[in-house]
């Protein structure tokens, strides 16, 4: 097409002082920004059968899970002191509240597995694909992205009329950040928490990126053609167009795995940076970025005003499990608030970290109940630069003496707390049983201590904690909680049984009965075997929980053993609800 061609089309002419005009796009952008409000509104009624049930269920903690808190009434009078410590050897003592036989169980409400019994159809959806992404995700950001794309590139060609991008693309300012924050309105919406919906944020901000730099080199062709680059170039809006373009290449160059994970800083930084320029400069480039990009701001500063609300400072103490390269940090001052499978994102204030270091703030899952002596208890594993200053900065023995245990004492500020498994009552299932991986143990003893604790109003039969650990002499140092959560006097029965994938010379004392330590990998579905049949023999019909934390590999195998597994089983106990606890975002 010749440039004289190109003039006379019927698009937005350049320059244009007032601004662009657009032909025949804007019913369509409505139209995609109705269509995700419908996707979300569907997401939301199918989570209000569970999240009716939950709050039928726990009426008096129907809001636990939001804020931290220094004190609480214990239920039932019970003494819920599970983890002590133990001053004569500094290893961990722990007693469990034994229930009476007279207990009556306070039978609640349950909302059935439905899709469990619709194989295969609808287990495929949860089958995992494209690293570790489910069926139900990859559908719907194929289908986010054609809606996208679909509206941008309809009733446009990008080398005549690149506009009709640009106006999508400031459409999904708003879902971009709403995805993003922490204190997720989407996610209570529809149930599940703020890194569960993490991805979205990702790919939301992927489209964005690649929309920004198709409006830009469909209107750089043209004016290049037109030969009017050095009049464009002289107007503002232009000017601040380019610089919006620069801070989503920015945010989308440094936002790549890799960087991530091998330069998290650098990532947060630009991050920062670039979300406020790109924000300001949308508006300098067109008026009709104003309203999405205040919906934007809205959303992010309140979600800030609920982070500053939901943060505590406080003293934690810091001692080392070595044969784990764990850090443990205890944080006595806080001893409820939360729920089980939760997480908090932790700040330590302290210049050993390093001044940088003191800035830097990390998610880690819970691994005590509420109402404990300990308080909240973190289990942090050295696994980058930050989590191994800390190991280092427990080490140190500027401490206080618990019995003839050194700890470190530190100022730190917590954040939290978030996540959990949300409107699923664990105790509701006939059978739990929670498949971890190092460090991941954490969101087992949450869950397990809860359960051992709420067996005066629980169905469940069967408990069963499944541990993959390298070195077995990590045993060493949960091994009284284990024998406590098995000898417990509940109607339910806790297994444990403990893997290690490492040789090793360490020599174990005899174990007390229902704990096992076996060299190897865990064979998932003889597992779930075990579980289902211990379930029928107790006349389990109320399907069964299967939490899983650790690492991606291990979250992939646990949801391809329950996709493959028999369903008829699945059937007979009621099916298989599935939770998985993996931070790879």
């Amino acid at each position: 097409m010749q440039p004289e061609e190109l003039a006379s089309y019927p698009a937005p002419l350049y320059p244009v002082p007032n601004g662009y005009i657009v032909y025949g796009s804007g019913s369509l952008v409505f139209g995609l920004l109705i269509f995700i409000n419908v996707a979300i509104l569907t997401f939301t009624l199918f989570n209000l059968p569970r999240a009716w049930v939950y709050i039928a269920n726990n009426r008096s903690e129907a809001f636990q899970g939001y804020l931290l808190r220094s004190s609480a009434e214990t239920e039932s009078g019970l003494d819920r002191s599970i983890m002590l410590q133990s001053k004569e050897s500094g290893s961990l003592r722990h007693s469990i509240p034994t229930l009476g036989s007279d207990n009556p169980l306070n039978k609640q409400w349950h909302f059935p597995i439905h899709l469990s019994l619709r194989h295969p159809a609808a287990a495929i959806l949860r089958y995992r694909v494209l690293g570790n992404y489910t069926v139900v995700q990859t559908l719907l950001m194929v289908g986010y992205a054609f809606a996208v794309f679909f509206v941008g590139f309809s009733e446009t060609n990008i080398f005549l009329n690149s506009i009709p991008i640009g106006w999508v693309l400031a459409s999904q300012i708003p879902f971009v950040y709403a995805f993003a924050t922490k204190n997720n309105i989407i996610g209570l919406l529809v149930g599940v928490g703020y890194e569960k919906l993490n991805y979205l944020h990702r790919h939301v901000g992927l489209l964005m990126v690649i929309g920004a730099n198709v409006h830009a080199l469909g209107s750089i062709y043209k004016v290049t053609l037109l030969g009017i680059v050095p009049e464009t170039l002289a107007m503002p809006y232009i000017r601040w167009g380019l610089v919006s373009l620069a801070a989503f290449d920015i945010l989308g160059i440094f936002s790549i795995k890799y960087i991530r994970t091998k330069s998290y800083n650098l990532f947060l930084g630009t991050h920062v940076v670039g979300l406020i320029v790109a924000l300001f400069a949308t508006c300098r480039h067109h008026p009709i970025c104003i309203s999405y990009v205040v919906a934007a701001s809205v959303l992010y500063g309140v979600d800030h005003i609920l982070r500053a609300i939901k943060t505590r400072i406080t003293v934690a103490t810091l001692r080392t499990i070595p044969e784990m390269g764990l850090t443990r940090v205890d944080i006595p001052s806080l001893k409820t608030g939360w729920v089980a499978g939760q997480h908090v994102r932790l700040r330590v204030l302290s210049t050993s970290m390093g001044l940088w270091g003191m800035t830097e703030v990390h998610p880690f899952t819970i691994a005590s109940a509420t109402n404990m002596e300990e308080g909240l208890v973190l289990m942090c594993k050295k696994t980058g630069n930050w989590t191994n200053k800390l190991y280092e900065m427990a080490q140190t023995a500027e401490s206080t003496q618990r019995g003839q245990e050194s700890v470190r004492r530190v100022r730190v500020m917590v954040e939290g707390p978030y996540g959990g498994i949300y409107n699923t009552t664990v105790p509701n299932y006939s059978g739990a049983m929670f498949i971890v991986g190092g460090s991941g143990v954490t969101f087992a003893l949450s869950a397990v201590q809860e359960l051992v604790l709420a067996s005066d109003r629980s169905r469940t039969k069967v408990i069963e904690i499944v541990w993959c650990v390298g070195n077995p002499a990590a045993l060493e140092h949960f091994l009284s909680l284990f024998a406590a959560l098995v000898s417990h006097g509940s109607p339910a029965g806790v297994r444990v049984s403990v893997f290690y994938t490492r040789a090793s010379t360490y020599s174990f004392r005899e174990l007390p009965p229902g704990i096992t330590l076996t060299p190897g990998r865990p064979n998932v579905e003889e597992l779930l075997d075990g579980l289902v049949v211990s379930m029928m023999s107790r006349g389990g019909t109320h399907g069964a929980f299967v939490g899983v934390c650790g690492p991606t590999g291990l979250g992939k195998d646990v949801a391809h053993a329950i996709w493959n597994f028999d369903v008829d089983l699945k059937e007979a106990i009621g099916g298989i609800q599935f939770h998985d606890e993996i931070f790879d975002w």
